[in-house]
C-alpha cells in the first residue's frame, strides 16, 4: 500500500464500524505499547528451547485414560441452570 493510499483513508473494503476509528497521530503511549509487545515476543522466543524440552517431556510421559479419572456425578452431567435475575451471556 502506498503512502497516498494510507493518507486518503477509506481505501479498501470496510469490515466493521471499527474501521472508522483511526488515530490522528502516533503517540508515546503507542510506542510504549509496541515496545511492551516486542519485549513479550522476544522473551517468548527466548524461552522456546525450554518450552520444547518441556513439551518433549510431557509427550514422553504416561498418558491418562478415561478409566484413570473419577466418575462424574449425575448432577454434574447437565449444564447449570441460569440463576434468577442473571442474564445469560450466550
Amino acid at each position: 500500500m502506498s503512502g497516498d493510499q494510507r493518507e486518503r483513508g477509506g481505501v479498501g473494503r470496510k469490515s466493521s464500524p471499527l474501521d472508522d476509528i483511526r488515530p490522528q497521530r502516533w503517540t508515546a503511549a503507542f510506542t510504549n505499547e509496541l515496545l511492551d509487545l516486542l519485549w513479550v515476543l522476544e522473551a517468548t522466543v527466548a524461552l522456546q528451547p525450554e518450552q520444547a524440552r518441556l513439551l518433549d517431556a510431557a509427550a514422553a510421559g504416561d498418558c491418562l485414560t478415561a478409566d484413570d479419572l473419577p466418575p462424574v456425578p449425575e448432577e454434574l452431567r447437565h449444564p447449570p441452570k441460569p440463576e434468577a435475575g442473571k442474564v445469560a451471556l450466550l
